[in-house]
């Protein structure tokens, strides 16, 4: 006859000896499946947790070595920063340098502009500013080791290079921009100080070398109405400002250069001997003074001491 499960047990014989006395154990079926059940499920929890262990040991030891990858990715862009700003602070002192010469160059560009009304650099010559920002992207970087990029620094290397080139140039060419600039301005002086605009409005009623019986022509005669205004045909001292017989209320200025003008026949003279006059400055009104037949203006250039012909020094 057959026991059912929950009447079952198992027989445990204990002998300590030969002569001792036989003990016996009786454990019930169920509890000793409820042994092995909780037996089970701890090796199960053991093997779990170890493996476990294992993969969150595997995850830090990974977590180590990107840090680690990162902080060696950190350490290298510090000193890429650190050179592209010492690259950036020499090109800043040589922009400087050359920034000067430009200076030089616009100055000299529009006393061109003053003279010619035209020039080769206005409006053309900037200075271009880079943005050299060497931000790291972390979050998009790849899981590949870090090196250090050049990229940045050959673009200074080079702009550093034409600069280098460029000023090594300065001294030379400033040097020739210099005198260039003294011959630029001597030529404005030159220019400035020698007759070469129309003293007053009118109509040439008498030419140079004209033969009036007695002598010939010493210079052109421009008829205008009295009063009209007369003006400096260049800059100079005047050295002559009153009554001359003949030639009436004149004025004469001294222009350098070799250069005299002449204005004769005034009605009203506005300057004095000493005063120095700019290039188209009103010195006079016209008139009929002296030994004269209308109102007019009698005009000479005296050039080297010998009267010359006005109008090859009038536009």
């Amino acid at each position: 006859m057959s026991l059912n499960k929950k009447d079952k047990y198992f027989t445990l014989i204990v002998v300590s000896g030969i002569d001792s006395k036989i003990r016996q154990i009786k454990i019930h079926y169920n509890w000793l499946r409820s042994v092995f059940i909780f037996a089970g499920v701890v090796v199960v929890a053991l093997v779990t947790l170890v493996s476990n262990v294992y993969l969150v040991s595997n995850q830090l030891d990974n977590r180590v070595v990107e840090l680690n990858r990162l902080k060696e990715k950190i350490s290298y862009k510090e000193i890429e920063v650190v050179n592209l700003k010492a690259k950036s602070n020499e090109i800043v002192t040589k922009t400087k340098i050359l920034e000067d010469y430009l200076a030089q160059v616009q100055d000299l560009d529009k006393m061109v502009r003053d003279i010619t009304g035209k020039g080769g650099y206005e409006n053309q010559v900037s200075v271009y500013v880079a943005d050299l920002s060497a931000d790291v992207d972390l979050s998009n970087d790849t899981n590949e080791i870090f090196y250090y990029d050049y990229t940045d620094a050959e673009d200074l290397n080079n702009i550093n290079s034409i600069l280098d080139n460029l000023i090594a140039q300065v001294p030379e060419i400033s040097s020739k921009l210099t005198e260039d600039k003294k011959h630029m301005e001597d030529h404005i002086y030159l220019t400035d100080h020698t007759p070469s605009v129309w003293p007053t409005s009118g109509v040439i009623s008498g030419v140079f070398d004209e033969n009036r019986g007695s002598h010939l022509h010493g210079g052109v005669d421009i008829a205008t109405g009295v009063g009209t205004k007369v003006k400096a045909s260049a800059a100079g001292v005047v050295i002559f400002a009153g009554r001359n017989q003949g030639f009436g209320n004149e004025v004469i200025i001294h222009h350098g250069f070799g250069f005299t003008t002449v204005y004769a026949h005034l009605n009203k003279i506005f300057v004095s001997v000493g005063d120095e006059v700019t290039k188209e400055q009103l010195i006079a009104a016209s008139g009929n003074t002296g030994n004269s037949t209308g109102p007019h203006l009698h005009y000479e250039v005296i050039k080297d001491n010998a009267q010359v012909n006005p109008l090859d020094y009038l536009p």
